[in-house]
């Protein structure tokens, strides 16, 4: 069964490239996400382009990462809680220095902005593109940097720790 057959799976796909969330492509077409789940498991052709759509919105993600991160954003300049505008230089009839808002092409005011770049999306790209460099390691030595000394005694009592931390989480979920 191809996946051409049902109507809601081309804008399902639409909505996944634009916002490559499951849940948001269901509300785009009023289906159920069940539906999607035995649809994608039903037919392969369509399991492939759901993955696909959600590489195509993830990519465009990327992309706005990027930019916010190393190309920058215009933001608009506030002081005193209002907008503040460009100024040009200007003289007067009279030889005297003058100031007047400059104005687009529909004759309006163009707000000041300043570029500002986003460093944590920066540091998340190159986190994620140049894991051997830019990720966070911690690493555990013992004594005078060299390795953690454990024997068979110390590793059974950390497991045993473990365990119990675990059963009293597990008794917390059970009873919370």
């Amino acid at each position: 069964m191809s996946h051409h057959t049902f109507p809601w799976q081309e804008a399902f796909l639409a909505a996944l490239r634009e916002f490559p969330v499951l849940k948001h492509g269901c509300d785009a077409v009023g289906v159920n996400r069940s539906t999607v789940f035995r649809q994608r498991q039903a037919d392969a052709d369509f399991d492939k382009a759901v993955n696909e759509a959600m590489e195509e919105g993830i990519d465009r993600a990327e992309q706005e990462a990027f930019r916010r991160g190393v190309v920058g954003f215009h933001e608009p300049v506030i002081h005193q809680g209002q907008l503040s505008y460009l100024y040009e230089r200007y003289l007067d009839e009279e030889g005297k220095e003058q100031y007047r808002k400059v104005l687009d092409d529909n004759g309006q005011p163009i707000p000041l902005t300043v570029r500002k770049h986003s460093d944590p999306m920066l540091a998340l790209i190159l986190k994620g593109r140049r894991k051997s460099v830019y990720a966070e390691r911690t690493e555990l030595t013992g004594a005078d940097g060299g390795p953690v000394a454990t024997d068979n005694t110390v590793r059974a009592s950390r497991v045993a720790s473990l365990l119990e931390a675990a059963r009293k989480r597990k008794e917390a979920e059970d009873f919370g």
